[in-house]
């Protein structure tokens, strides 16, 4: 037989009252059921718990520690309760979130808007290409992510977010340097620039801060969506509008799974700031 958490609870009322009538009194249930209870455990333990001084009790050592513990216990069980019931509501736990690598601006004030409302929650943010971030989902390494369509559908859910165009960005005395791309990883911007654009390149720079750095000292022309472009020092590059070029931003989940309480938080946050 093994002690449980009640008997802790017993335990505890009986030191913190030095009492065990008054433990009783406060527990609500009878005298000797109680000292049946403590007798239990000193049986269980195999120690004197508690003794007899006068017209009281005094705890031994060996009720001193295990009061130490037990509250210990206690407070680690409460805790855990508390902490299944907010990750249930979605007010605590991880949240995983994967972004694409020409929408990480976009993020900031969604994050910023859930640690403001949810401030015990955790959140991870794992960056890279669509097709990269789809394979994460599909492998339950992350909860949401926001892509660039189009990505390969089957097993997920998509809410689509924005259409934005697309500019040719380059030094204004090097219009006619080697086209360099976001990235040729996946589908999403890849397929986009290449079929829609009828832009070829081989050659390809995944951070865009080193790309737009290849741009400046005229090594490279480069095409970006508007929202990348407002979250960047463009001075002294010239920006060109491609006609009905277009990229839409999403956020897709597994269908499967549905949707956590944390993630429904976050997509009603986004929701409202869209």
């Amino acid at each position: 037989m093994k002690m449980d958490l009640r008997q802790y609870r017993y335990f505890c009322a009986v030191v913190e009252e030095q009492s065990v009538t008054r433990a009783a009194e406060r527990l609500r249930m009878a005298q000797p059921a109680l000292t049946q209870q403590i007798r239990k455990m000193e049986e269980l333990l195999g120690v004197r718990l508690i003794e007899r001084a006068g017209r009281g009790i005094r705890i031994t050592a060996s009720g001193e520690r295990l009061y130490e513990r037990a509250v210990s216990l206690l407070r680690y069980e409460a805790e855990t309760r508390i902490e299944v019931s907010d990750i249930k509501e979605g007010r605590a736990g991880i949240l995983r979130i994967g972004v694409n690598t020409l929408s990480a601006g976009r993020l900031t004030g969604w994050v910023q808007e859930m640690k403001r409302r949810y401030p015990r929650i955790t959140l991870q943010i794992h960056q890279g290409e669509s097709g990269v971030l789809i394979d994460r989902l599909k492998d339950h390494a992350i909860d949401v992510a926001l892509v660039r369509l189009p990505i390969e559908a089957q097993g997920v859910t998509i809410e689509w977010l924005e259409e934005e165009p697309f500019y040719r960005v380059h030094h204004p005395e090097y219009s006619d340097a080697d086209v360099i791309i976001p990235s040729q990883e996946g589908l999403g911007v890849f397929q986009t620039l290449s079929q829609q654009f009828g832009v070829v390149s081989q050659e390809t720079c995944s951070d865009v801060l080193t790309l737009i750095g290849l741009v400046r000292c005229g090594q490279a022309v480069t095409l970006l969506p508007e929202s990348t472009l407002r979250e960047l020092d463009m001075t002294g590059l010239v920006q060109e509008r491609l006609p009905d070029a277009t990229s839409t931003t999403a956020l897709v989940w597994l269908t499967e799974a549905g949707q956590s309480a944390l993630t429904q938080q976050f997509l009603k946050i986004v929701q409202e700031r869209e």
